[in-house]
């Protein structure tokens, strides 16, 4: 009988399907696990964007109800109306349970209401604009008919509202919606407001009769009229303009960003960077470069050199491409006005200085190009020159008092102000503030981060005794 061979075992197509289905059945319990959890997030997420979105629409409204109790007759109408077409849209996406969308006009409306409030709490009655600082001989006059009067620190101006500067003044203005104004020596400008387009509204602006006005805006443009022309500064630039009345000729400048200029004869120019035109009558000349700002060498900032009898302090900067010449200020003040160095025919890139005083100065340098056309100014620094001690003098231990009065928010922009040590040098953040004869202080800064930041204030005196002071900030960004 032939032996029979036992065949091999082996799996059989069942006992395969069976495992695959085994390994099928956990993955897709997995993926039904992953997308309930997916779907659970879902639905909590939304809850709490629908949570967020109906607080925030519950929150303008308390706002706008509050606002039509406090705000000014007639003033702000155009950021009311702006306000309230984002609180609308809100509730709209609201209903369409587009949340996320809801959320973003909600706090949109909320930032606006909530600075134009804050301009409107600063006094009784609100106005367009403030005054950030205001140094030597400035004024302000109420409409037409007012009274000149001299400006101060946090007065408030009003459309139609009008600001002088005497040869020794400059003043630093904010409009509420965050458009910054240095007025330099010798200018006359009034507060208005300038129609955009037909059924568009308006927005804040300055009309020059004569002199000289730097301009930073911000989230949105500024405008400068001339009595022959119109500069519209677009948003995130740095601009100049100035005026001679007596001959009736106007300089447009564009330091960053672009400008729009437009003469009474309607013949427009659109800047860039490093340009300007100029103005005669009705007419515009073609954009021309403008040399860069200077790059500051020496001394290294925030210097503090002892008064010796001779003591000598070199400032320098690198030369600039195209330039012929270049202008020196220094001063006490950091709007330089009473400069103790006001010179523009240096050709060397240094100039030596006898320190005679103690104190804090601020200089900075402007390049001329070979057509007499000048460039924006450098960033300023600062330098102090102290008394040195006599020997075996143990000299002042004590920190200086440093007191932050008034914290002002116009959306990224934070106008601060406060009280420290005569002499003292100041600095918050980095920057170098001035600090007045009287120990106060006022300083603009602009934070880009949204979200909480700190602001650190650093006050040292002549004796270099230190006190810091550190303020938390939130920054809401339109």
């Amino acid at each position: 009988m032939p032996q029979q061979v036992p065949q091999k075992r082996t799996r059989g197509w069942y006992t395969v399907s069976v495992d695959t289905l085994r390994a099928a059945g956990i993955l897709l319990l997995l993926a039904g696990l992953a997308t309930a959890g997916w779907l659970i997030y879902g639905r909590w997420h939304s809850s709490q964007l629908e949570a967020e979105a109906s607080r925030l629409i519950q929150e303008v409204d308390q706002l706008l109800e509050r606002a039509r109790d406090e705000r000014p007759q007639g003033a702000f109408q155009d950021e009311f109306q702006e306000a309230s077409a984002s609180r609308d849209a809100a509730q709209r996406s609201y209903e369409e349970a587009d949340y996320r969308f809801s959320v973003q006009q909600g706090r949109r409306a909320r930032a606006l209401l909530l600075a134009v409030l804050d301009v409107a709490g600063a006094r009784p009655a609100a106005g367009e604009a403030q005054f950030i600082a205001a140094q030597g001989g400035v004024e302000f006059r109420r409409g037409e008919q007012g009274e000149w009067e001299p400006a101060h620190s946090r007065d408030v101006l009003h459309s139609g509202d009008w600001v002088k500067t005497a040869p020794n003044g400059s003043a630093e203005i904010v409009f509420l919606d965050g458009t910054l104004h240095t007025v330099r020596p010798n200018t006359l400008i009034l507060v208005t407001r300038a129609r955009t387009a037909i059924g568009a509204g308006t927005e804040q602006a300055i009309s020059m009769e004569y002199g000289w006005v730097d301009l930073n805006t911000a989230q949105r443009g500024g405008r400068v009229s001339t009595p022959s022309a119109e500069a519209r500064v677009r948003r995130d630039s740095e601009a100049a303009v100035s005026f001679d009345r007596a001959s009736d000729t106007a300089r447009f400048a564009a330091f960053r960003g672009a400008v729009d200029v437009t003469s009474r004869g309607g013949v427009t120019r659109t800047l860039g960077p490093l340009e300007e035109v100029k103005q005669k009558g009705d007419l515009l000349s073609n954009a021309a470069p403008l040399p860069s700002s200077p790059l500051l060498v020496a001394p290294a900032p925030h210097l503090e050199v002892e008064l010796d009898a001779g003591r000598r302090l070199v400032l320098s900067w690198e030369p600039v491409p195209g330039a012929a010449r270049y202008a020196l200020q220094v001063s006490r003040s950091r709007l330089f006005v009473d400069n103790l160095i006001d010179a523009d025919s240096r050709t060397k890139t240094e100039a030596t200085l006898e320190l005679r005083g103690e104190g804090s100065f601020q200089w900075h340098v402007a390049a001329i190009g070979r057509e007499g056309v000048q460039g924006p100014w450098s960033d300023p620094r600062s330098f102090r020159v102290v008394a040195g001690l006599r020997p075996g003098e143990r000299g002042d231990r004590t920190p200086p008092p440093l007191e932050l009065e008034q914290v002002q928010v116009y959306g990224n922009l934070f106008i601060v102000s406060g009280q420290t040590e005569p002499g003292a040098s100041l600095r918050v953040n980095g920057e170098s503030v001035s600090v007045a004869q009287n120990g106060g202080f006022t300083k603009t800064l602009l934070v880009s981060r949204e979200g909480w930041s700190v602001l650190e204030f650093i006050a040292s005196d002549t004796s270099g005794n230190v006190a810091t002071l550190r303020q938390r900030v939130f920054v809401e960004t339109l």
